[in-house]
């Protein structure tokens, strides 16, 4: 949260400035939701992976490009989205009103799979659950169609879903350890999605531990580089 926040609105720059407000917000905010009796998300990695040589930094570059073009997709589809529905309806209450009926009917054809935050995907990926192919696809969809015609909030949580459905997936794809994988998604479409390097790279670091932070590093680095300069925050401001 703390470089999240320094973070995010210029792209390119670090307002440093802001370090100490956002430090206070950041630690305010952790303590009074631990008081309050919520509980940090995080995951004991246990699986790890060498990276010493060629091959197995090439397996975790051409993830990382993969878990950003994801992040991409989301971005610019969220974007695009929000242009084609505006221009159908002009009328936003009409937009939500007609458009909710059709994403009602579609999460209940799924009995609810895709409805909320994703943390019921998030869990089902760290502890191997059943995850399908598509599940990472879908709940792409069904998030940008419900922020697209005019609902607010819940597009990180969602992002974390996305990402770690994806990586179950890509795991044995590439012969990597699945817990890994999915943390690494987890981190991954986040940084491509919201157009930020830090930050994600300390949530890889804060959730699941250190041990794996090259690995962490290398995902967030080329997850950012892929992801075309796009973000879901229209409002950031890109400083070149």
């Amino acid at each position: 949260a703390l470089f999240f926040a320094m973070e995010v609105m210029v792209v390119g720059e670090i307002d440093y400035e802001a370090l100490f407000p956002a430090f206070i917000g950041a630690f305010s905010a952790s303590y009074t939701s631990h008081f309050l009796g919520l509980e940090k998300f995080s995951v004991e990695i246990t699986q790890s992976m060498s990276i010493n040589n060629f091959k197995s930094m090439l397996l975790v570059i051409i993830i990382g490009l993969l878990f950003g073009l994801a992040g991409r997709l989301f971005s610019f589809s969220l974007a695009k989205l929000k242009e084609i529905f505006k221009k159908k309806f002009e009328n936003p209450y009409k937009r939500i009103g007609f458009i909710s009926i059709i994403l009602v009917l579609g999460l209940m054809l799924f009995q609810g799979r895709y409805s909320g935050l994703g943390t019921n995907l998030i869990d089902l990926s760290f502890h191997q659950g059943t995850i399908q192919i598509y599940d990472w696809l879908l709940k792409l969809v069904f998030t940008i169609i419900t922020l697209a015609i005019g609902f607010q909030g819940g597009e990180v949580t969602p992002l974390f879903s996305i990402g770690a459905t994806l990586g179950f997936i890509l795991a044995p794809i590439f012969h990597l350890p699945i817990e890994l994988c999915v943390a690494l998604g987890y981190t991954g479409v986040f940084a491509s999605a919201t157009n930020t390097l830090i930050a994600p790279m300390m949530i890889g670091l804060e959730v699941f531990g250190g041990h794996q932070m090259i690995a962490f590093l290398i995902i967030c680095i080329f997850a950012y580089l892929v992801n075309g300069n796009k973000s879901i925050y229209t409002a950031q401001i890109k400083n070149f």
